[in-house]
């Protein structure tokens, strides 16, 4: 399995390529007709590692058309951290000023507030560069469009080890997998950049957020039922110790997950990465996929996700077949 990483150094000493001449700690960034200002590039996000902002900026740069069409038309929850990792930063949704004339936003409707809330809305590699400069370590969009907000383009299990091995990780995410194979509904898995993974199903804004949310809860009790020994759907951390929770809570409206690719504000700057499914196993580490190596594994491998896209999974017969089989 390709893993992009060097041989002839330790991992620890491996560190991005960048030019002898440090990069001017400001920059105007040209997409088209539309220009982003960049700045405090030489800022390091990163201390242990000395990655710096300007680094960050590069990556998303050089990932952009694999991010981008993830984030189109989706309200973006930005999470800014202008001090780098170390700064426990802020989550900025409503937007209504000092916005550049080509920053797409639109208005939806929170239920938690009760009010309509500005989002800035993903359109382009503008956009993404525009948030990094922001302080946006991490990219988290909604489930769903901004034109249709109450209907999310995918099903998301987001398998999550508590103090376990990550073995046991792997193995909810095999069986998460087997389950969606008898319902004859194909699935697709990323590592979350952080401790876990995240398996997409997708359904092409077909459903709402409550159906979806229901489903996906089958879903979750089938994979406890087979595997009731390392698995929990006990949203309290504290009533699921060392178990793997099997979260089906973050298909519900407005909620946000990081998009495939995005870095995480985690040590060695791990990064949310598609894998194919033969590399879920139990060599699987979340750290080999980092900022270092991820462009150079894009290039070199088949895309993990090429197909997702192409069907739009019928969850209704799903679900029959979930409601004979799974106990709610």
């Amino acid at each position: 399995v390709y893993k992009g990483l060097r041989t002839d150094k330790e991992k620890e000493k491996v560190v991005m390529e960048t030019p002898e001449k440090q990069m001017a700690d400001e920059e105007l960034i040209a997409f088209g007709r539309k220009k982003v200002k960049v700045t405090h590039f030489n800022k390091v996000f990163w201390p242990k590692e000395g990655i710096t902002k300007g680094e960050l900026i590069k990556y998303y740069q050089s990932m952009a058309d694999r991010i981008v069409p993830f984030l189109k038309d989706k309200p973006i929850s930005m999470k800014r951290q202008p001090g780098g990792v170390d700064d426990p930063g802020f989550f900025q949704k409503d937007n209504t000023a000092h916005l550049p004339d080509w920053v797409k936003t639109a208005k939806v409707h929170s239920e938690s507030n009760d009010k309509d809330i500005n989002y800035i809305v993903g359109t382009d590699a503008a956009t993404l560069i525009y948030m990094v400069n922001l302080g946006c370590i991490e990219i988290n969009p909604w489930l769903s469009s901004y034109k249709k907000p109450e209907n999310p383009e995918y099903v998301v299990i987001d398998i999550d080890p508590h103090d376990v091995p990550f073995s046991q990780a792997v193995e909810a995410a095999l069986k998460t997998k087997e389950i969606f194979d008898r319902m004859k509904l194909d699935v697709f898995i990323k590592t979350s950049g952080s401790k876990g993974l995240h398996i997409y199903c997708y359904l092409g804004a077909k459903y709402d957020y409550d159906f979806v949310k229901m489903f996906a809860e089958y879903v979750a009790n089938l994979v406890h039922e087979e595997l009731p020994k390392t698995t929990s759907i006990e949203r309290s951390p504290a009533k699921r110790p060392n178990k793997v929770y099997i979260d089906f809570l973050q298909n519900r409206r407005g909620q946000t997950i990081a998009c495939p690719y995005s870095v995480r504000p985690k040590p060695g700057a791990t990064v949310s990465a598609p894998l194919h499914w033969h590399e879920v196993n139990d060599d699987l580490k979340l750290s080999d996929y980092t900022i270092y190596n991820i462009k150079d594994r894009a290039e070199k491998t088949d895309d993990p996700w090429n197909d997702l896209h192409k069907t739009k999974a019928d969850l209704k017969k799903g679900l029959e077949w979930l409601k004979k089989h799974a106990e709610v």
